[in-house]
């Protein structure tokens, strides 16, 4: 985490410790100061003087502003440098995640980046930078109060620093522990948001099928799991503060008496009594702090853990190389891929012409939609090759059209868009050529009408000619369509296909279960897919004569 702390912001941390070393040094010098206005009170008394007192009350006012300025200044100083590192690191993590492959991220449970990104961030800002800060405090006012404890009176100082070990050893027993809670609540927590994510995008499942009994039953059991962890880490807690301040307390008794008997043997003054309980104080309890705070600086390791894994295990985006557009050729040698021990694609071989058509067919399971991802790069833990215009392993530019679309909860503009600027022409051509015009047209913000969150107030059909405008307008040397039109009526369907075919300088590679004659006619090669091989390819006419598979998915009428 060190480098956080340093990230552009060394500056900052240099005022930071400048201003917490002051303001510290001020919160303790209030000893001091006590001392002598205590001391001027006993003296107005004796000798009915005001005048000392009086120039003591000034210095105290004076000091008083003084050290608030330094405080409002330190704190400034503390949340500004707190936010840059924060940023900095949720930046990090997210980078983190952008730049993993989709099968790297499709192993991590959503669930588990939403705990970090709130709550275990949360918890890393409290207990370990902000407490960090403290940790300094406490460390310099020891040392302060220490040596104005052997200016007052040396003896003294040895007893309140031998006697404030006591307290601080007790957080030491409590140390491993906190950190398995720490570790479970985590655990508990992203347990909990699973749940929660289940239930609400399951919903339509649960009203359906009547299970809201059930499923209430599993949040309470998850929602008591994780309040029982929060319970189990505030108990122990509590036995690590009840332990601590009693000890810290029978200690400054113990102070007090023997500055008594000092005091009555005229050793010390009773304004040096206030000052040593008011150091005492700020060595003993800050000992007694210090320790519990280490201890919450080790309890945030499962964190860190979890922040280093979200950063480290990443890719660089595309081996640090930008994508290729293809010219020539894109080329499958000996591709093989699996899930766990299933084989999915088995060595399969085969190229794609630029600016020509190609559908895949095949029957459920056979590796179809698998093999798109691969050519789209969700993929990279294959065999063999694949080749771009001669390059292996190339990662392709390329426009995607699946048959599951996500929408962001942002304007459909934004959702065709993607955020980028394009001409006011341009974006409406895309709008068109996918048959959204008319969609557009009776919304009451048009193109700026907020989609809300993944598209719930558009059809299957509206959303997915969305993502076809959005992929036209990106306009990429390959297209690739995973069951692209799946849920546009025959017609829309049809008219959008002709669209993406007749489009001169694309690749076209199109995963279809809808075995049209009149659409198929028109790709240049169609594959058909078994068993995760291709089985057999040819033109339409060329499969329909051969009287094979293709032949009997087209009878079937399904794919």
């Amino acid at each position: 985490m060190r480098k956080y702390l340093l990230y552009k912001n060394r500056a900052r941390l240099v005022l930071l410790i400048l201003f917490q070393t002051l303001r510290t040094f001020g919160t303790v010098g209030v000893a001091v100061l006590i001392h002598y206005l205590i001391d001027s009170v006993s003296l107005a008394i004796t000798s009915g003087q005001l005048s000392a007192l009086f120039r003591c009350a000034g210095v105290c006012c004076a000091y008083a502003l003084l050290l608030g300025l330094v405080i409002l200044f330190s704190e400034k100083i503390n949340a500004a440098g707190i936010k840059h590192i924060m940023l900095h690191i949720r930046e990090e993590i997210m980078s983190g995640i952008l730049n993993k492959y989709i099968s790297e991220l499709q192993n991590t449970n959503s669930a588990e980046y939403i705990t970090l990104f709130n709550q275990n961030l949360g918890v890393l800002e409290e207990n370990y930078l902000k407490n960090l800060l403290s940790i300094y405090e406490s460390l310099v006012g020891i040392l302060i109060a220490v040596v104005l404890l052997v200016y007052i009176h040396p003896i003294i100082a040895v007893i309140a620093i031998l006697a404030m070990t006591i307290p601080s050893l007790i957080p030491k027993l409590f140390g491993k522990r906190l950190g398995k809670l720490q570790g479970s609540i985590m655990q508990c927590a992203a347990d909990y948001n699973v749940n929660i994510k289940d239930i609400l995008g399951g919903f339509e499942v649960i009203q359906a099928y009547q299970i809201g009994d059930i499923m209430r039953g599993k949040h309470t059991e998850a929602a008591a799991k994780l309040e029982q962890s929060k319970a189990s880490a505030a108990g122990t807690m509590a036995w690590l503060y009840g332990l601590a301040n009693m000890a810290s307390i029978s200690v400054q008794f113990l102070i007090m008496t023997l500055c008594g008997i000092f005091a009555a043997r005229g050793v010390i003054t009773i304004g040096s009594i206030i000052a040593v309980t008011q150091l005492t104080g700020q060595v003993i309890s800050p000992a007694f702090q210090l320790s519990a705070k280490f201890s919450l600086l080790k309890a945030v390791k499962p964190v860190c853990d979890q922040i280093h894994t979200a950063i480290q295990s990443s890719r660089h985006l595309e081996n640090v190389s930008e994508r290729k557009e293809m010219e020539h050729l894109l080329k499958l040698d000996d591709l093989s891929f699996s899930y766990g021990d299933t084989p999915v694609l088995k060595n399969v071989e085969t190229q794609f012409e630029f600016g020509k058509k190609y559908a895949i067919a095949g029957r459920s399971g056979s590796g179809k939609s698998t093999l798109l991802k691969i050519l789209a790069g969700h993929y990279k833990d294959y065999t063999g090759s694949v080749e771009i215009d001669g390059v292996r392993n190339q990662s392709c530019s390329l426009s995607l059209i699946s048959q599951d679309i996500f929408l962001f909860d942002d304007t459909v503009r934004n959702n065709i868009t993607l955020y980028r600027e394009y001409p006011a022409e341009v974006l409406d051509e895309a709008v068109r050529m996918a048959g959204l015009k008319e969609t557009i047209n009776h919304l009451e913000n048009g193109l700026d009408t907020r989609v809300e969150e993944n598209g719930l107030r558009f059809s299957g059909g509206e959303k997915q000619r969305i993502a076809i405008a959005r992929a036209l307008l990106y306009h990429k040397s390959l297209f690739l369509l995973d069951e692209a039109t799946s849920s546009l009526d025959n017609e829309c369907a049809r008219e959008i296909e002709e669209t993406i075919l007749g489009m001169e300088n694309v690749t076209c590679i199109a995963v279809t279960h809808k075995l049209y004659p009149d659409a198929l006619q028109k790709y240049d090669r169609i594959f058909v897919m078994d068993d995760g091989k291709i089985v057999e390819q040819g033109t339409f006419q060329e499969l329909m004569e051969k009287s094979g598979s293709f032949r009997k998915l087209y009878s079937a009428g399904a794919a």
